[in-house]
Parts: structure tokens; C-alpha cells; sequence
């Protein structure tokens, strides 16, 4: 019964990952921004954690210019608002990025390798790399340069499966991703710390094991 269960938990993440990646890539639509701002704070939060103090990073977006959507756009303001006043990291560069709609059904909405690569050159001495999206489907002399490169890749998006084998390798660091189920809450969220608990999950190579 278990073999057959665990199977159904998969598609159902996967099914969840597909829906957040939808809904926070698509269209100027009305809708709470508390979760996508949280997801931006808290995920400042998380980085400082992992870089350290006086550490520089470079954040990954989406390009919003030719279409605006305040859930891309919000969280990536929390997220330069949490580090500025953090005082402790600061942002090398805001690297923004472009997908059309068949590539981004197709990648999950990742960053564009070419581009990703030219990160690692451009800094080389980046603390981390911080990606609102999905993480970019590499060759494999690319992992060597990532990992030679020793900077810290943190990926706040939907769950994509491939997230397993990145963290126990340690190419990830971080793996921001909506909860699979809403965290039990004795109160409602008031602070983007509460709503960042409760939405989202940390995953590192010390917790993988409870991905699906």
C-alpha cells in the first residue's frame, strides 16, 4: 500500500509545483500578495543563514518590463528590502531573464543556462545565487564549474524532482518550495515570518528525505 501511496504524493507536489509556477509567472491578477511577499522576505532570511556576513549575492527573476505581475515583482522587492536591512549581505546584481510561454511549460520556468553560467563568470567571488524560479537544466562539465565555484545556489520556486539529487550533491544549498500540505497554524499569519512558516518549506541535504 505504501509503494502505491508514495507514487500519488509525487504527482500530487508535482501537480502543486505546476500550479504555483502558473499562478506566480502568469497575468497582472488580483490576488493576496502576503505569500509571495513572504516568499521574497523569507527567503532573504534563509540566505543570509547559509552566506554569512558581508557576503554578496546575485538574485534571478523573471523579466517582468513587457508584462507586469505583482506576485514576480513583490516578492523580489521584499527580498532587496529584507537584505538592505539586513545590513549584512549585499546584492551584486538583479539578473533578469526572459521565457516564452512553450519554454516555460517545458523548464518549469527556469533561468536560461547560457545565462546562468555567465553568472558564475561574471562573479566569481558571489557568496550566492539566489533564483525565483526553477533551476536550470545544466550539462554535466557545468556541475564541475558549479561546484568548483563554491558559490551557494538558493532556489525558491516549485517543487521540480530534480531538487533531490542537486541537494544531496550539495549544487543546492537551499530549496525554497511550497508546503505540501498548509502547516498547522494556532493563530492566523500577521508578519511575513508567519506567512513564510506557514506557505513554504526549507530543504537542505540534511532534510531531503522528506521529499516525495
Amino acid at each position: 500500500m505504501k509503494k502505491a501511496i508514495t507514487p500519488l504524493i509525487a504527482l500530487l507536489a508535482i501537480a502543486g509545483a505546476v500550479f504555483w509556477i502558473f499562478r506566480s509567472q502568469t497575468g497582472n491578477q488580483k490576488f493576496d500578495l502576503n505569500p509571495y511577499q513572504a516568499l521574497g522576505a523569507g527567503t532573504a532570511e534563509e540566505t543570509a543563514r547559509v552566506v554569512g556576513t558581508r557576503g554578496s549575492v546575485v538574485v534571478v527573476s523573471q523579466d517582468t518590463a513587457e508584462s507586469s505581475n505583482a506576485a514576480i515583482d513583490g516578492q523580489l522587492k521584499a527580498f532587496q528590502d529584507t537584505i538592505k536591512k539586513g545590513k549584512t549581505l549585499s546584492i551584486a546584481e538583479v539578473v533578469k531573464f526572459k521565457v516564452t510561454p512553450l519554454e516555460r511549460m517545458s523548464t518549469g520556468g527556469a533561468m536560461p543556462r547560457e545565462q546562468f553560467m555567465q553568472v558564475l563568470k561574471k562573479h566569481p567571488d558571489l557568496g550566492a545565487v539566489v533564483m525565483f524560479c526553477g533551476f536550470p537544466p545544466l550539462a554535466a562539465q557545468d556541475y564541475t564549474v558549479l561546484k568548483q565555484s563554491g558559490v551557494k545556489v538558493v532556489v525558491a520556486s516549485g517543487y521540480m524532482s530534480i531538487y533531490r539529487k542537486l541537494l544531496e550533491a550539495k549544487l543546492i544549498e537551499l530549496a525554497i518550495i511550497p508546503r505540501f500540505e498548509t502547516a498547522a497554524a494556532s493563530k492566523p499569519p500577521r508578519t511575513l515570518r508567519d506567512w513564510f512558516d506557514q506557505d513554504f518549506q526549507v530543504i537542505t541535504a540534511a532534510n531531503v528525505g522528506s521529499l516525495p
